[in-house]
């Protein structure tokens, strides 16, 4: 295959590095250490993403008994929590679980880089794989992005082993089969493959030629995933849940996006431009010019079509950008100086992008330790997107971007506080802007912060009033414990059922601060009069 050389090397890196000077092998080196250190502190300091715990929660319910999209909304393909829930079961419930399911990514960000030095030596040389894989492993929002426990690293790992089997060698059936299975494993993980599918499919046909058989192979090998996930739904009685979430759902919104129609006029545009570059080249058979395609075809959909468009979206594609660049830069005879700045900009962008590599785990390791804390296993608890991870949500929609923009379009209705009403949901996040305007004010109003969270409740007013909006059972507090009183014309002796509505409470010392909280909160050591913004 044309710009595919042989590899009879026995040892491909050791003998790339020994083969360079010794000033590029220390600027390689020191690179590389510093990508692993910060890699290291990142791991353990760098803000978690709301997708992390969002992910988390849908693995969790499979170890629950719950089934994803039936039970559980979630709007991502399944594969990635299918194969996290072992995993999860395994650590059990414990406040910093997403540090550990980060460490599970190296792994994948292993591949990635692996893939990446591979397709750099049979492109051009190991020591331009070598530079694209640590410049590669500094460039920001790959090092970010790659670092956070998402579905997009086991997605762009699969990735990069298929474009390894794709331009490996001809395109045989076998091989072709190869190309489909992992492609149509892709798509069980993310629904973005459709994209990487296409412009795979695309350029292959137009830099290689391919057999009727291999392209039947392809198609088969592609299916076998999909089908198989989709009969594990159906028998679970999920299948139009699934359908829903991420089909439906999913394009909602683009469905009401203004001036869709001029970034779909973009696509064809682009692709065609793109088409009649690589049929102009001198080398359209390369890899090179596939690898080229199939980036100017991917990125032209993702932002023709795409409801919400991040740099995630883009993990597939930062590893080929960089293999082709730096390329491109070895053919300088300042090659070295050229890399080594590189890596030392991206170092200094790093610092700056992951806020100088401070802490900012604590907050929601807090906020665990205090879901852990308040609630036992099987009690409800309202949260945004699933941030508390191990308790069931007693709403269905998470109120992330798309389920906000369809509420404010009116084609989701906020039916949250019946529904916590209904569940005796009697714990939830703190109040915020993610959360719908009616749910917002119904957490103000009818729950009493703990710290982190909050717990159903009210501060009494001075007349002796509150109000109750989940029925159960309750305390009436003070800041050094229990009050004494009438609550509702009998006198108050301890915890005791109340209904919703309006109740009426005369305390022994007139004055005194008091609210009235959910039992078991008390019960478990929480009170608004002590908050646990430090629960350690």
């Amino acid at each position: 295959m044309a710009g595919c050389p042989q590899e009879t090397d026995p040892l491909p890196v050791l003998r790339s590095v020994t083969r360079m000077p010794r000033t590029e092998r220390l600027a390689l080196a020191a690179a590389a250490t510093v990508s692993l250190v910060l890699r290291g502190i990142a791991l353990l300091n760098y803000r978690f993403d709301s997708d992390e715990p969002q992910h988390l929660h849908v693995a969790w319910a499979w170890t629950a008994g719950l089934v994803q999209y039936r039970d559980v909304f979630d709007n991502h393909a399944p594969l990635f929590h299918l194969a996290s829930a072992p995993l999860v079961r395994l650590l059990g419930e414990r406040a910093g679980i997403l540090l550990w399911m980060r460490a599970a990514m190296i792994p994948l960000f292993a591949v990635i880089l692996f893939c990446t030095w591979r397709l750099g030596r049979r492109l051009v040389s190991g020591r331009v794989g070598l530079w694209a894989a640590v410049l590669l492993s500094l460039f920001p929002p790959f090092f970010l992005k790659s670092l956070e426990y998402r579905n997009d690293n086991l997605w762009t790992a699969l990735w990069m082993i298929t474009i390894l089997v794709t331009t490996a060698r001809l395109l045989t059936p076998a091989r072709s089969f190869v190309v489909g299975l992992l492609t149509g494993t892709m798509l069980a993980v993310s629904i973005k493959t459709v994209g990487l599918a296409l412009a795979l499919a695309a350029a292959l046909l137009i830099t290689r030629r391919i057999s009727a058989r291999s392209a039947a192979a392809g198609t088969a090998g592609f299916l076998i995933v999909p089908l198989a996930v989709g009969l594990v739904f159906a028998g679970a009685g999920a299948w139009q849940d699934l359908v829903y979430c991420n089909f439906q759902f999913n394009s909602a919104l683009a469905a009401h996006r203004s001036g869709g129609w001029l970034t779909a006029l973009l696509f064809p545009a682009g692709v065609a431009a793109a088409f009649v570059a690589l049929k102009s080249s001198p080398r359209r058979d390369s890899t090179a010019a596939l690898l080229w395609f199939v980036i100017a075809f991917f990125l032209l959909a993702v932002v023709s079509f795409w409801t919400l468009v991040s740099p995630r979206d883009f993990l597939p594609m930062m590893p080929l950008l960089s293999l082709l660049m730096v390329a491109r830069l070895d053919q300088s005879s300042r090659a070295v100086l050229a890399f080594a700045t590189i890596a030392a900009l991206m170092t200094a962008a790093l610092a700056h992008y992951a806020g100088g590599f401070r802490n900012r785990t604590d907050e929601h390791i807090t906020m665990m330790r205090q879901v852990l804390g308040v609630t036992r296993p099987g009690e409800p608890l309202m949260d945004i997107k699933g941030e508390t991870i191990y308790r069931r949500r007693p709403t269905y929609h998470i109120f992330e971007t798309i389920t906000r923009a369809l509420m404010a379009r009116g084609s989701i209705t906020d039916t949250a506080p019946e529904e916590m009403i209904a569940a005796r949901c009697y714990v939830s996040q703190a109040e915020g802007p993610m959360y719908p305007l009616r749910t917002n004010r119904f957490v103000h109003e009818y729950f009493l912060d703990l710290g982190r969270l909050r717990a159903a409740g009210q501060w009494i007013a001075e007349s002796g009033s509150f109000a109750i909006a989940i029925p159960g059972p309750y305390v009436i507090i003070h800041d050094s414990g229990q009050a004494t009183g009438t609550l509702d014309g009998a006198k108050y002796s301890g915890a005791r059922e109340l209904s919703a509505g309006h109740h009426q409470f005369t305390g022994s010392t007139p004055g005194r601060r008091v609210a009235v909280i959910w039992a078991r909160a008390f019960e478990r050591g929480y009170s608004p009069f002590h908050l646990r913004d430090r629960d350690f």
